[in-house]
């Protein structure tokens, strides 16, 4: 089932990843998104997105009208009977890294949605450079306020804590090992999650000013079988 919205908000302070965030968390695909300004103060969001599962059309309704301080105002309802659409628009940036922001670090869903909706060959770069975005931003929140790390206890102390929000985690040296990586996909066609997780490690480490430039390569992907990925860091 296939639907556009739009809701209107009850403050400017109410903005588009105050809608999204909630629908991705009830497990709606999102396809796009738009927000302006409305003329009550507030803003006009609108939604194009994809029930998935057993959603009724109530459960819809009910899911749309449940979104704090939003009022749902127009609703458009069409079975979609394509699990993709062909000429699929690909989800902004911007609004995705909001919604990372608001639910870090229940992020999978998340970035999962936002590769689904680009094209295969946009994926890989555009993954890597969203990893880099929310790994320099996890490092500039949480690590940055204390002495900078050379490169090997940034790695053990602060990148494996980081990482274990998402995995179990094993670090050598240089080399980090994520066990049942959520970012892998079922099959290792067109894969291209992890460049997610290579990204976030070369934001990371190079957000430190003590470790510099870091470039890592993903040496072992378990896409399709363990899920045990294995990145090397230079």
């Amino acid at each position: 089932m296939k639907f556009s919205c739009a809701l209107e908000t009850s403050s400017e302070r109410i903005r588009l990843v105050n809608v999204i965030s909630p629908l991705i968390k009830a497990g709606y695909q999102l396809v796009s998104q738009k927000q302006e300004p409305s003329e009550n103060g507030g803003n006009i969001i609108y939604v194009v997105a994809r029930s998935q599962g057993s959603k009724t059309q109530a459960d819809l309704v009910d899911d749309l009208s449940s979104i704090a301080g939003c009022t749902l105002f127009n609703l458009e309802i069409s079975e979609d009977e394509e699990t993709v659409a062909p000429n699929k628009k690909a989800l902004d940036e911007k609004a995705i890294l909001a919604a990372i922001g608001a639910q870090y670090p229940n992020i999978v869903d998340v970035v999962k949605q936002y590769e689904e909706s680009l094209a295969s060959d946009k994926r890989a770069a555009a993954l890597h450079e969203l990893g880099r975005k929310v790994g320099g931003g996890i490092y500039q929140r949480d690590y940055a306020l204390g002495s900078p790390l050379k490169k090997s206890a940034a790695i053990s102390r602060e990148l494996v804590p980081a990482l274990k929000d998402f995995s179990k985690v094993k670090a050598g040296e240089n080399v980090i090992t994520l066990i049942r990586c959520p970012f892998c996909g079922p099959s290792d066609t067109n894969h291209s999650g992890c460049h997610f997780v290579v990204g976030y490690i070369e934001g990371f480490l190079t957000a430190n000013p003590a470790v510099g430039r870091a470039s890592v390569e993903e040496t072992s992907c378990g896409s399709g079988s363990t899920n045990i990925c294995e990145f090397s860091i230079r």
